[in-house]
């Protein structure tokens, strides 16, 4: 998958960054543990099964990286497709649209082998009904086909969800810097599986399900009203709001809106302390449009590549469709946290002046 940076506003030049690509592998079967066997089979108490083995859900993910890889270097959407879905796959998709317009060297930077390693596994017993996994990881360089150096004070979760044809990664979003004394303990039960959370079950008063728009608020109005506490990435989301604006030279308006999620997906895990990880997506559109019949909008160089006519044009109105994934956490006592917010637009409509 790659990490995206905020794009620019069509005034500015366009700052994307890259978010590693993630692929999947093949179906894996659904294996158990036998119980105990006593005297008494009629006492036995079966061992809950769970969704997957860790070492099946390690090869899901060897596969994925190598398939991932394979995609970053051929730049190639379909077999990203492979190995990704949901919103991730769709960021990345127009993440390749985008790079004959992009910093050569950047693209490379976030377009290059890594690896996953430190490993751990979060997997829910077959009975929770839930058709995804959770895994905790590093990223590392690849060098030789060997990891190397690991990624700077970085720890990311990842999701990994059973589609038809095998398992996607669909959900990616990292703890860094100063948020690594927040990552969680992930809550296992009896037999050491994953405690799933209902996205739409309160936890003292607040749903996991509540995230996504939470975070949408924050391009919307800024986060005015917003529960989130003061973090990182709620302070960068509130700054897409004021900053809209900016080198418009008071010739255009500027908004953002809410808008219908790309898959809607909310996967959350109970925390020993009560409370719950989350990861989710989202969407917004941010709309400008010129004042009056003197004023026009010109594209950014990133924006370009995903306008389908006359990109180099005059605009009398833009709208940029973005898309978002977060990770965020919710206390026992019902307090919502944002952590990390990617985000990467995936249309333009632009409309030209000489159409109106």
């Amino acid at each position: 998958m790659t990490h995206s940076n905020r794009s620019a506003h069509p005034a500015r030049a366009a700052r994307i960054g890259a978010l590693a690509a993630a692929v999947l592998a093949a179906a894996a079967s659904l294996t158990g543990c036998s119980a105990d066997g006593g005297d008494s089979k009629a006492d036995a108490i079966p061992a809950e099964r769970p969704l997957l083995t860790k070492a099946e859900a390690n090869k899901t993910v060897d596969a994925y990286q190598k398939v991932n890889n394979q995609a970053n270097a051929q730049r190639s959407a379909s077999l990203m497709a492979r190995a990704e879905g949901g919103t991730v796959l769709a960021m990345d998709q127009a993440y390749f649209t985008q790079i004959p317009a992009l910093d050569k060297s950047d693209v490379a930077d976030n377009l290059a082998p890594f690896a996953y390693v430190n490993r751990a596994f979060y997997i829910p017993p077959a009975s929770a009904r839930t058709d995804w996994f959770l895994m905790r990881a590093q990223g590392a360089q690849l060098t030789h086909g060997k990891p190397g150096e690991l990624w700077p004070k970085d720890v990311r979760f990842l999701v990994f969800k059973r589609s038809g044809d095998g398992w996607r990664m669909v959900a990616a979003r990292d703890f860094q810097g100063p948020d690594l004394a927040k990552v969680p303990h992930i809550a296992l039960d009896g037999a050491g599986l994953m405690k799933v959370a209902a996205p739409d079950t309160k936890i003292g008063g607040t749903a996991p399900a509540r995230l996504p728009e939470l975070v949408t608020d924050l391009w919307v109005t800024g986060g005015r009203d917003t529960p989130l506490a003061d973090t990182s990435a709620r302070r960068t989301g509130s700054s897409w709001y004021t900053e809209r604006a900016d080198k418009l030279d008071g010739h255009a308006w500027v908004d953002f809106k809410r808008a219908a999620p790309h898959a809607g997906d909310v996967f959350a895990a109970k925390t020993t302390d009560g409370g719950a990880l989350v990861l989710s997506d989202s969407a917004v559109e941010e709309t400008f449009l010129a004042k009056d019949l003197n004023s026009y909008i010109n594209l950014g160089d990133s924006d370009k590549p995903l306008v389908r006519r006359d990109p180099d044009t005059r605009m009398n109105k833009v709208v940029r469709h973005y898309v978002q994934t977060e990770l965020g956490l919710i206390s026992a006592d019902g307090s919502p946290a944002v952590y990390s917010i990617g985000t990467q637009v995936t249309k333009v409509d632009a409309v030209p002046a000489s159409d109106v």
